[in-house]
């Protein structure tokens, strides 16, 4: 097959975010779209063959486009999910491109191949973050995260994308400093207690920490009434030591 086009990728997808093909049966597909709107907040744009492909458009040709232009793929797997017409080779074509590849458990374990693969034992309702947690080190993931940080709106929406930041493996010099920016960058964000750490019992210690968890250059929190954080200065650091 030809290479995607970049109209049929706008056309599937929607918009710029991580692409991730939700393979799943058809009595599911309203939990599956639920979970692909949850996604939608952590910058993921989910694939749902049911809900996205449009009426006039050919069934198979377009699902094969989503699987050749998808950046990773989540097995829903439910009660006899084997036993659709589509699912195994859906899962099939996933594995042979070696993009990571997540069997949900939701009623069904993970079987041949994808035996291999630690299945991820959550519920409908937790699904979301669950599945956020475990791709949140590959690099189109995070970039993908740092983007919903930079457009969250809301504090609610900071608290939920703020319990990613704990499965945060690694962070480059560059990646630091981009998730620095978007947090600053976002008065919704910096004014979330799940971010700034300011209730700490409720949402834990927010982001400085895990900078300093990750071996990241220290952090500071501005005095005053903004909570943006910044480099600690060299005269601060001399007064501390």
């Amino acid at each position: 097959m030809a290479p995607v086009s970049p109209t049929a990728i706008k056309r599937i997808w929607g918009g710029d975010g991580y692409r991730l093909f939700l393979s799943h049966k058809a009595e599911v597909k309203k939990k599956t779209g639920s979970l692909k709107e949850k996604l939608r907040l952590y910058g993921i744009s989910a694939f749902v063959a049911h809900a996205d492909i449009r009426p006039t458009r050919d069934w198979e040709k377009e699902i094969v486009r989503a699987l050749h232009s998808m950046d990773a793929l989540v097995a829903l797997m439910t009660e006899h999910f084997h036993e659709s017409n589509w699912t195994d080779q859906e899962v099939g074509f996933a594995l042979g491109r070696r993009v990571p590849t997540i069997a949900v458990d939701l009623g069904s374990g993970p079987y041949g191949f994808l035996a291999r693969i630690q299945a991820l034992s959550t519920t409908w309702s937790d699904a979301a973050e669950d599945i956020v947690k475990l791709l949140i080190n590959g690099g189109a993931m995070f970039d993908a995260y740092v983007q919903a940080i930079r457009d969250c709106s809301g504090w609610d929406n900071a608290n939920v994308l703020a319990r990613i930041l704990p499965a945060i493996e690694r962070l480059s010099e560059d990646q630091t400093e981009e998730l620095v920016d978007a947090y600053n960058s976002n008065y919704e964000v910096y004014n979330s207690f799940g971010f700034n750490g300011q209730s700490s019992n409720q949402y834990g210690g927010g982001l400085i920490p895990h900078l300093r968890r990750l071996g990241a250059k220290d952090y500071e929190m501005f005095s005053g009434p903004s909570h943006q954080i910044r480099l600690r200065s060299q005269t601060t650091k001399k007064r501390l030591a």
